[in-house]
């Protein structure tokens, strides 16, 4: 049996043109990324006085009317006499990150751009605890520890007190060590240490994780350092999997720099080595499909040859410390196996040289749904990496992209042809998200798996679909119910011209 003769149980799932998963064959028809709006307008910025840096690693949820954030924020707490370190080298890096405290934070809004930092009074700060400081929580067996690159979830399987869960990395003052940690709390605000922790492992990125429903297990997404067969050292993501959040195991690479990449006709300080590699990862599972899975890894690029690292990093093997970092847009369909889109063209973009988001940008996990748009929240810097640590205080911004709206199928205005793998569906109506404009038009036929017009259903009865909607409904001589054909093995083939068309869904009335 061929791929295009397996049939596609997508139910009531919504589907997404991630991949060519759901296509049998195009014909004048493209799959496009499309990049989202930037504003390049800071919503958020450092202003209390335990955030003279805030990091770029951070959560944006929804709930009800409520937009919640969690974030790292760094104090500068130097003794008397040590002045702020301005300058790209490995001293004063050293220096700025001896006297620099890590905590996470919390603030909310009402409108996802105007945020309040709530005086919560569960940390003491300077002898007194009106703050929006959450950790560095008591952290069994050290007394305190530093938080970095953590990110929230909440859990659908948990009981009340453990709804939401955190996995960030625990820098141990005491001990000069780090690892990856898990916490649990009944609000997102008061957590308590779980599990069998710290993992092991590089985690100083964006460490993801999610309840996958699919697979009935939590999954995570973190950090490694990996090689090439030249002994070159490069980053790269790495994928883990728990039935409880307590027992992991490590299932090793998954995305990461390849012969694409090295082949870059670019100039780099060695010419085995390639000119970026992957640092953080932001996957998510797409929600309301059954399996389509999304990355926005921040790719760091090696333009300067600065000897930023600390001791002890092979400056030859490095490569370059990094420099700049973008966002690009990675699609699976199972988590594991990975494929850039876009021809690895950025999804988010560095902006123009005066803006805060000029020099580096990490998008924050999970897009957050607003009306018939997705928000995807990133952190940005005006400097490099290799330039003075202590000038990158870091700034919050916000993207916006229409809902579905990754990738898209694209006809031209002559018009072409889309057809689907054989599926199967629950429903009564055929909801499609698309913008056909003034000019365009989609028709669907549903179809027998072999290519029969299903009587009703056929082409010459399909009305036109015109317009701009995340949900139009297709119909057929004026009957928009196919009902009837639920559970059935089907094909749909959409003639299309001068449209994008991003998703379709069998949805029930209503």
């Amino acid at each position: 049996m061929s791929q295009t003769d397996k049939v596609r149980d997508i139910g009531s799932h919504k589907e997404l043109f991630i991949d060519e998963a759901p296509i049998a064959s195009m014909t004048d028809v493209i799959l496009t990324m499309n990049a989202p709006y930037q504003d390049h307008e800071p919503v958020f910025l450092p202003e209390a006085p335990w955030e003279y840096r805030i990091h770029p690693y951070a959560t944006v949820m929804r709930e009800g009317d409520v937009f919640r954030l969690w974030y790292l924020a760094y104090e500068w707490d130097p003794p008397a006499g040590v002045e702020l370190p301005v300058a790209g080298t490995a001293e004063d890096a050293r220096l700025f990150w001896r006297h620099t405290r890590g905590r996470l934070c919390y603030a909310e809004s009402t409108d996802g751009v105007h945020w309040e930092r709530p005086n919560l009074g569960l940390v003491e700060y300077r002898g007194g605890g009106d703050n929006n400081i959450l950790g560095p929580a008591r952290h069994d067996p050290v007394q305190q520890a530093g938080w970095n690159a953590g990110t929230v979830f909440k859990d659908p399987t948990a009981p009340p007190q453990s709804r939401y869960k955190l996995w960030s990395e625990i820098k141990v003052g005491e001990e000069g060590k780090s690892g990856l940690t898990g916490f649990s709390s009944p609000d997102g605000l008061r957590w308590t240490a779980c599990g069998n922790y710290p993992l092991p492992g590089p985690c100083d990125c964006l460490n993801v994780v999610f309840w996958d429903e699919r697979i009935q297990q939590y999954v995570g997404y973190s950090r490694l350092w990996t090689a090439d067969s030249r002994g070159d050292r490069y980053r790269a993501v790495r994928r883990l999997v728990s039935p409880d959040f307590e027992q992991w195991e490590d299932m090793g690479h998954v995305l990461g720099a390849d012969e694409v990449d090295l082949a870059l006709p670019v100039k780099r300080q060695r010419q085995s080595r390639q000119i970026m590699d992957f640092h953080g990862n932001c996957v998510f599972k797409y929600p309301g499909t059954s399996d389509a899975y999304l990355a926005l890894p921040e790719v760091w690029w090696h333009w300067s040859a600065n000897p930023f690292p600390a001791e002890g990093r092979v400056q030859e093997q490095m490569g370059g410390f990094p420099d700049s970092v973008d966002v690009q847009l990675a699609t699976s369909r199972d988590g594991i196996e990975w494929q850039r889109a876009g021809g690895r063209n950025p999804f988010l973009r560095l902006g123009p040289p005066d803006a805060g988001d000029s020099r580096m940008i990490y998008a924050f996990t999970q897009p957050v749904r607003v009306g018939d748009e997705l928000w995807i929240y990133y952190g940005g810097f005006r400097y490099g990496i290799s330039e003075g640590v202590a000038l990158k205080r870091g700034a919050y911004f916000r993207a916006r992209l229409r809902l579905d709206g990754f990738i898209s199928a694209d006809a031209p205005y002559e018009g072409g042809e889309l057809v689907t793998v054989p599926l199967r569906f629950r429903g009564d109506r055929l909801a499609l998200n698309a913008d056909t404009s003034a000019g365009g038009a989609i028709r669907v036929q549903i179809e027998e798996e072999d290519g029969t017009p299903i009587e009703g259903y056929g082409m010459g009865e399909a009305d036109e679909v015109n317009g701009n909607s995340v949900r139009h409904f297709a119909a057929w001589a004026g009957g928009a119910r196919v009902g009837e054909l639920a559970g059935r093995v089907v094909r749909l083939r959409f003639m299309m011209n001068g449209c994008k068309l991003y998703s379709f869904q069998f949805v029930d009335n209503g």
